[in-house]
């Protein structure tokens, strides 16, 4: 009877572990994907991909990666601006503060100041900042201007997980950077189909 419960009790703390890892790999965090579910009935949302650049006891936050607009950069950017004639277009970031600029950027060695880290030497910061940072050629190996993020209050994005709108990836630094389309949802979608 002993050696039945030892090895019922075992049984559970192995199924609890396993539980467990599985629910942290599908968890939220920053530097992770959200890939929005098909029937997602959100317009702004359909075939998105969006990297959170925030998720804490605040809320969340994340910039939306595979959608890009036509709109040069030049056009939103001060005269005189570095960034202005290097031919780059403004991505579409999300529907919260639309005038708000933002950037991700890959460095070298060292970020520029204030900077949030996502992910190995990939950072969040102001437009602005990049702009005017000295150090911008000898330590940016790319980048990525917004305007607007998404956001959602604490536990709201938790609760739209439930019902199933979003799906937590890993984030790649290659695909944040490249942006790709719909055709980015479309290879994300059927890495998550393939494991469900």
């Amino acid at each position: 009877m002993t050696k039945l419960k030892y090895l019922s009790l075992s049984l559970l703390l192995f199924t609890l572990v396993v539980n467990t890892g599985i629910a942290q790999a599908l968890m939220p965090a920053k530097g992770t994907f959200l890939v929005a579910n098909e029937q997602l009935p959100d317009p702004r949302f359909r075939d998105r991909v969006i990297l959170l650049i925030q998720h804490d006891a605040q809320g969340s936050a994340g910039l939306i990666v595979n959608r890009t607009s036509r709109l040069p950069l030049a056009k939103v950017l001060p005269e005189g601006s570095k960034l202005a004639g290097q031919g780059m277009t403004l991505s579409y970031g999300g529907p919260v503060e639309p005038k708000t600029l933002l950037a991700l950027v890959k460095v070298r060695n060292n970020p520029p100041e204030p900077a949030g880290e996502i992910m190995d030497s990939l950072y969040v910061t102001g437009l602005g900042v990049l702009d005017e940072w000295t150090d911008f050629s000898d330590e940016v190996v790319g980048y990525r201007a917004f305007a607007g993020y998404t956001g959602w209050a604490s536990g709201q994005l938790e609760s739209e997980m439930q019902k199933g709108d979003w799906h937590v990836v890993p984030a790649d630094e290659q695909s944040i950077l490249a942006g790709g389309g719909v055709q980015l949802w479309k290879r994300l979608r059927k890495t998550i189909l393939k494991g469900d």
